[in-house]
């Protein structure tokens, strides 16, 4: 075996070049895929950490706490006829003219929302009772994006807003702008309509429960069914993954094919002194860790820089990578399967050809 490891540090080197070319582009795959799982990643934990103790009574077949829901104000009394303590009122819906400067708009109970959401307070303050209809909150990733801080304007739905504050959930609700319920109203045209009422979770209702309306009772910050919508596009982008991982296996074993073919005579002779096959066969393989290795590393690096520029953006929600330990183990596999599918093909390839033809080649 260190026969094969001086010829394969011969190389490194003499061929430099080829070698860096090659770990490249296995670096691609192993990026897109770093990438795809990060993103995936990233909305699990948007969608998938908000459910809470309470419950929300919205319209049927609508996801309440993001778009699709409105009844009337007066709902509430009906519920707190039904015997439930508390039924607060709020506001979801998507407002802009299109995907690209849409907004998730929450309106508020100024006088009871904070007994039922827990935020920080990065800059400025919260929404008070009595705060005009165009006093605004906003999520710490909308507020990057819009590049607005406390005590600046910001245009929602083309109307100018006073920013009094800056809040962080540290999910999908970080894209969120929040206004009186009042200045909701007026900003969406809805009269005295609302899109849920939250309620507890105390037996007088329960999770799944349909009301005369028809509306639907559901866990509050289940929103998962949103994060579903993602599913085809990670699919396609799944199976963009695999085809240049095998692409790439393809490309890594031509490498290691041309290599071994630059040294094939040094190869050859060292099968007919009696080595047997141990010496072609180690030869490939630390070529192939090698590049491999470097593939991976290149990969990891890649797409931790793309992580930080690319981000997933729709309907106002804006979803990064999120990159963890079990996505570096994945990525390192895929990695493995490419060095084994790579090395296999140029070593059954290599080892078809005997020695005196590869003597006799030119």
């Amino acid at each position: 075996m260190s026969a094969a490891w001086r010829l394969a540090l011969a190389d490194l080197r003499l061929r430099t070049n080829l070698i860096v070319g090659a770990a490249l582009l296995v670096s691609v795959p192993i990026a897109g895929f770093l990438l795809l799982h990060g993103f995936v990643r990233g909305i699990d934990i948007d969608f998938a950490s908000q459910a809470s103790s309470d419950l929300i009574v919205q319209e049927a077949n609508s996801v309440g706490e993001i778009a699709g829901s409105r009844m009337p104000a007066a709902v509430e009394a009906d519920l707190l006829d039904r015997g439930v303590t508390f039924a607060i009122p709020e506001i979801h819906a998507v407002a802009g003219s299109s995907a690209e400067n849409a907004v998730l708009l929450r309106g508020v109970d100024t006088v009871r929302y904070r007994s039922i959401v827990t935020y920080d307070i990065v800059a400025g303050r919260g929404l008070r009772p009595g705060d005009p209809a165009d006093f605004v909150m906003l999520g710490v990733d909308l507020a990057g994006a819009r590049h607005a801080e406390a005590g600046e304007p910001v245009l929602l739905r083309g109307r100018r807003y006073h920013v009094v504050g800056v809040f962080e959930i540290g999910t999908y609700t970080d894209n969120e702008a929040w206004l009186s319920l009042a200045g909701a109203r007026d900003l969406l045209g809805w009269g005295d309509e609302v899109s849920v009422f939250v309620v507890p979770d105390d037996g007088v209702l329960t999770e799944g429960e349909v009301l005369p309306g028809p509306l639907s009772v559901a866990r509050r910050g289940d929103v998962v069914e949103l994060a579903d919508e993602w599913d085809p596009i990670m699919s396609l982008s799944s199976y963009a993954t695999v085809a240049l991982a095998v692409a790439a296996a393809v490309v890594l074993a031509a490498v290691l094919w041309r290599l071994a073919w630059l040294r094939r005579r040094d190869l050859a002779i060292i099968r007919s002194i009696g080595m047997g096959r141990r010496v072609p066969i180690g030869y490939l393989v630390i070529h192939g860790g090698i590049v491999a290795a470097g593939g991976l590393a290149a990969g990891i690096v890649g797409a931790i820089v793309l992580g930080r520029f690319i981000q997933v953006e729709a309907f106002g929600i804006v979803s990064r990578a999120v990159f963890d330990g079990t996505g570096i183990v994945r990525g390192a596999a895929l990695t493995i399967a490419i060095l084994v599918l790579a090395a296999t093909a140029a070593t059954v390839r290599m080892l078809r050809a005997r020695p005196a033809e590869l003597l006799r080649s030119e």
